[in-house]
C-alpha cells in the first residue's frame, strides 16, 4: 500500500471511529486484499484464509471505535488479522482437524516435510499469539513488507527485541530451554 492510501485509510478509520458509517465501504475496500494476502500466507489454505479474513474484518469494523488515531490503521488491522489466523490454527489444532488438502495423498519423503512444516507453522503461530500487539505489529511489518508505525533504527531495535521475545516464548512453550 502506498503512502496516499495509508493516509486515506487512517483518515477513514478516524471517521469510522467517530461513528461515520459512510466510511465503511471504502475502509473495507482498502483492507480486504492486504488482510486476505496475510491470511493466505499464514494459513496456506484458501478456505481457512477466507474464514480468518472475514472474522478479522468483522472485528476491525466492530472495534472501529477503539482505533487509536495516533497510530497507523494498517498495522492495527493486520495485527487483528494475524490474531484471527492464530486463533483459527489453534482451534483446528485442538480439534485435531485435518484439512484434506493439507494431508499428502501418499506417504513419502515429501509427506514428512509437509507434516513438519505444518507443525512448525502452528507452533510459530502459537508463540506469536503470546507476544504483545506492538511486537506482532513489528514482526508483521518486517516479514510482510508492510509499513510500520516507526522506521529506521527504532524499527530495527524493536524488531530485534520482538524476535528475542519470540525466541524465548517459543522455547518456553515447547520445552527448548
Amino acid at each position: 500500500m502506498n503512502v496516499r492510501l495509508d493516509s486515506e485509510l487512517d483518515a477513514l478509520m478516524a471517521r469510522l471511529a467517530d461513528g461515520d458509517r459512510g466510511a465503511f465501504t471504502r475502509v473495507f475496500e482498502l483492507l480486504w486484499e492486504p488482510i486476505q494476502t496475510l491470511c493466505r500466507n499464514l494459513l496456506k489454505n484458501e478456505a481457512d484464509a477466507a474464514d480468518a479474513g472475514q472474522d478479522a474484518m468483522h472485528k476491525i469494523l466492530e472495534r472501529a471505535s477503539d482505533f487509536d488515531r495516533t497510530r497507523p490503521a494498517m498495522p492495527w488491522a493486520l495485527a487483528i488479522a494475524g490474531w484471527e489466523c492464530r486463533t483459527l490454527a489453534r482451534r483446528r489444532e485442538r480439534r485435531r482437524e485435518e484439512d484434506a488438502e493439507a494431508i499428502p495423498s501418499q506417504a513419502g519423503p515429501h509427506a514428512e516435510e509437509a507434516f513438519l512444516q505444518r507443525d512448525l507453522t502452528a507452533a510459530a503461530m502459537a508463540a506469536l499469539g503470546v507476544l504483545s500487539d506492538v511486537d506482532r505489529e513489528v514482526l508483521v511489518a518486517t516479514f510482510w513488507d508492510e509499513a510500520a508505525s516507526v522506521s529506521g533504527p527504532t524499527l530495527r531495535k524493536r524488531r530485534e527485541r520482538a524476535l528475542d521475545r519470540l525466541r524465548k516464548t517459543f522455547r518456553s512453550l515447547y520445552g527448548l530451554d
